[in-house]
């Protein structure tokens, strides 16, 4: 396949209103100039621009077509800006990047080889304050996988965001997800036990995670993936039907514009199992 036509397909999907393209959509609009094209070529040149920034990332390299698979390798998306609001800019853009790239520390911390980010903090909620988390994270058990196993949900916070009341947003505003993360700044948590037993509030927020279920991720570096650490594993939360599906909304990028009734929300039978 010519480089012409990789610099079409990634082209295509930067300048699409969402950052967005399915296969199909790409498949329509370029087999006009390239009518030989096939779509098998284009997700298998899409798979390789992917695998040629996850190396570069690796390295400790910036990525360079910034083009990442998007639920389970049917549609890709451009994470590196260009958004008209204030989704994928400063520090979130910089958590996708972390996430999406699927290096080793952070697909251990998740417990999944493919990750896929979404950064849901902008936009108003039915729940009130708390009502969204900052970054849905999808996992997947490979890359083309139709679906994620599993969802999960992250609060971000900067210095001096590692209290109990963050703790509580990070579990309220992940309702629905199975695992609920605090992502803070690791000068929030002292380095060692002589340091920590001068200053016993970060450990009663800890115990205070720990007993609400929420994980705990430090960082030294937001942008860099070996800087991640966890400090607590997040436990299973149990899946309430109807919180599923406002997260499985805000995973989608469905805009709600009115309050759904209860009678609304699909019954077990018709929700995928995955959900």
């Amino acid at each position: 396949m010519n480089a012409g036509l990789r610099t079409r397909i990634v082209n295509l999907i930067k300048k699409s209103p969402e950052k967005s393209l399915s296969i199909s959509s790409l498949y329509k609009t370029l087999k006009v100039r390239f009518p030989r094209v096939t779509k098998n070529q284009i997700k298998k040149e899409l798979i390789e621009v992917y695998k040629i920034d996850a190396k570069r990332v690796q390295a400790g390299e910036n990525p360079r077509y910034f083009i990442v698979p998007n639920k389970g390798g049917n549609a890709y998306r451009y994470t590196a800006g260009g958004e008209t609001t204030k989704k994928g800019t400063g520090p979130f853009r910089e958590i996708a990047s972390v996430i999406d790239a699927d290096n080793k520390n952070i697909t251990k911390i998740f417990g999944a080889p493919h990750l896929n980010s979404f950064d849901v903090h902008a936009g108003k909620s039915g729940r009130g304050k708390w009502g969204r988390p900052d970054v849905i994270v999808a996992l997947y058990r490979q890359v083309g996988s139709s679906r994620p196993f599993s969802l999960h949900s992250i609060e971000y916070e900067k210095k001096g965001g590692f209290s109990p009341s963050n703790v509580a947003q990070a579990r309220f505003a992940g309702s629905g997800a199975d695992k609920c993360w605090l992502l803070f700044d690791s000068r929030d948590w002292p380095k060692n036990a002589k340091e920590r037993k001068a200053n016993p509030s970060a450990e009663r927020v800890r115990s205070f995670a720990e007993k609400i279920g929420v994980g705990l991720i430090y960082y030294r570096n937001l942008s860099r993936s070996y800087s991640w650490f966890m400090l607590l594993d997040a436990e299973k939360q149990k899946r309430i039907p109807v919180d599923r599906e406002a997260l499985r909304h805000l995973f989608e990028g469905e805009n709600k514009k009115n309050k759904k009734n209860k009678s609304d929300v699909p019954t077990r039978r018709h929700r995928p199992k995955e959900w």
